[in-house]
């Protein structure tokens, strides 16, 4: 799940890119705006579920997801200032529910359910 609140085209873009590096990409979601449910970050995000195909473990993954935030600007002090530059967060891997984000916010469950093939939910 990728979300952005600043320069919210390009930074989606460019994690796009960055992912592509590592994995193939072979799937997307539509790009969907959505109002913070934080209320630290007083601007709309933009978010798109994007599914992944690789032979990587789920911790491989979300060390390369943390690399690439930090290579776009993700930071302490970006997230002091409520600024995104891009957020990624793996939900499923193998069909295994990683993160209640998809259980929790609507427009996760919305953005992935486009994509995801008929996954069973494994708790």
């Amino acid at each position: 799940m990728l979300g952005t609140n600043i320069n919210k085209d390009e930074n989606l873009k460019r994690a796009k890119e960055r992912l592509a590096d590592f994995f193939e990409i072979i799937d997307e979601s539509q790009i969907i705006t959505t109002r913070s449910v934080n209320k630290k970050y007083k601007t709309d995000f933009m978010n798109q579920a994007i599914k992944l195909l690789t032979d990587d473990t789920a911790k491989e993954m979300v060390l390369h997801f943390k690399h690439i935030e930090n290579e776009l600007g993700r930071s302490a002090e970006t997230n002091r200032r409520a600024e995104v530059p891009i957020d990624i967060d793996l939900i499923f891997w193998n069909g295994e529910l990683r993160r209640n984000d998809y259980e929790k916010y609507q427009f996760v469950k919305k953005c992935v359910d486009e994509i995801k093939d008929n996954i069973e939910l494994i708790n």
